[in-house]
């Protein structure tokens, strides 16, 4: 048997690492131990010096040669403002750059937002010592140690060791008729009535705008609270077998206490909204070393295809130290796992994914997940989940609506 438990930090409230004491005592540590490595990576990369700003106090890291160097001197290209708060998540990798400035934690004083996102593998690098993906360094062996098509597809009727395996190896799964197409239909019913019933200002749903359809509830939160027939379907013995897979312990959310999952209706035409999302990894806002690898399971309510919003995936994503966000540059493979009524994907959060924009007919899914066990962070409650949900959400909103020239480029939807 196998593992996805990428985890290196504990989790928890990060300690409050004021930006002065992080420069003077920690930094030139991880700079004798992960410096060239990371100067190599930033060469590679084509970053510019970033400064870190907090109050009066500055940290610019200037990769020259084959190493990082730091200085008290502001840069010219690259600027940022962070309070003390966010800068020492930011070092703990509790918030990530991309997370940071998503919420407003992080304003770029000079410079662009996508420099900036751009530094998140090298820091992650010199901070917690992941080496940088580099071109060619992953491929995909099968238990005997022969090359492995990452375009396969079980049952729960195969061997689990097999299963499991190929989830480490490439960082999904596609799990063919675990649910049938009856159940899948009582389930698709049970969303209508909650799209029905959703309004703009609930704090349990997402929406989005078509034209001219305008807006609708995308993504009803707490799904599993309005749809009986989900719940039984989450405590089935088909999907618990999900937990047998690999040698780690992997917690479930209590579908009749937790919002354990996600509805989503995906129309066509979305032009504005949380709906389709390019190339990310589910860690992208920050704490993969406190939370990687969960794993987000996709139940098919619907099926989907190349032109009804079919799932992509990037293989072996999971295992490099790249940027969460797009593929620019990436020799890594991108594939298409299309599903039928009733099949499940399976990903690793930090596997780069995205979803395809539905051009002939809309998209019926159900998200949710396990977590893995042991960590030492209380689970917020209901209230405080939807409330983070929906901020979340009026952000993405504000931000696809700002100039075009300073959003970071998600990369596109093609295959």
């Amino acid at each position: 048997m196998v593992s996805v438990d990428f985890r290196t930090r504990p989790t928890g409230e990060a300690d409050l690492t004021d930006l002065a004491t992080f420069r003077e005592t920690r930094l030139p540590a991880l700079l004798d131990r992960h410096g060239h490595e990371a100067g190599r990576a930033a060469g590679r990369l084509g970053l510019h010096p970033l400064t870190l700003r907090v109050g009066d106090e500055l940290l610019t890291l200037v990769p020259g040669g084959d190493r990082i160097a730091a200085r008290t001197v502001e840069s010219d290209t690259l600027v940022v403002d962070l309070d003390a708060r966010t800068f020492a998540d930011l070092v703990q990798d509790v918030v990530s750059t991309f997370g940071a400035q998503m919420t407003g934690r992080a304003e770029i004083a000079r410079g662009t937002v996508a420099a900036f996102v751009e530094w998140e593998p090298v820091l992650r690098c010199l901070i917690d010592g992941r080496p940088v993906y580099e071109p060619g360094s992953i491929d995909f062996r099968d238990r005997a140690g022969r090359p492995l098509d990452p375009a396969g597809s079980f049952t729960l009727a195969d061997d689990p060791a097999d299963i499991g395996h190929f989830l480490a190896e490439v960082g999904y799964l596609h799990l063919r008729n675990v649910f049938t197409e009856p159940e899948m239909a009582q389930v698709s019913a049970e969303l209508d009535a909650a799209i029905a019933e959703a309004t703009r200002d609930d704090g349990a749903s997402w929406w989005a705008r078509t034209e001219p359809g305008g807006w609708y509830p995308a993504r009803i939160l707490g799904f599993n609270h309005k749809s009986p027939a989900l719940r039984e379907l989450l405590t089935d013995s088909r999907f618990r077998a999900l937990a047998t897979f690999t040698d780690d312990d992997w917690i479930q959310g209590d579908p009749d206490l937790d919002d354990c999952a996600e509805g989503l209706l995906k129309k066509v035409g979305v032009v504005e909204g949380a709906s389709d999302v390019s190339w990310h990894k589910d860690c992208t806002m920050g704490g993969h070393s406190h939370h990687c690898a969960g794993l987000v399971v996709g139940i098919s309510v619907t099926s989907a295809g190349r032109e009804t919003g079919e799932l992509g995936v990037v293989p072996g994503s999971h295992r490099a130290n790249i940027a969460t966000l797009g593929i620019e540059g990436l020799d890594l493979p991108r594939l298409a796992l299309p599903t039928n009524a009733g099949d499940l994907t399976v990903h690793c959060s930090c596997t780069l994914h995205m979803s395809r924009p539905p051009v002939t007919g809309e998209r019926r899914v159900v998200y949710t997940g396990l977590r893995l066990a042991g960590g030492d962070e209380p689970a917020p409650d209901r209230a405080e989940v939807r409330r983070r949900r929906a901020a979340l959400n009026d952000r993405v909103i504000e931000r696809r609506t700002t100039d075009r020239r300073d959003r970071v480029r998600l990369g596109s939807h093609d295959l």
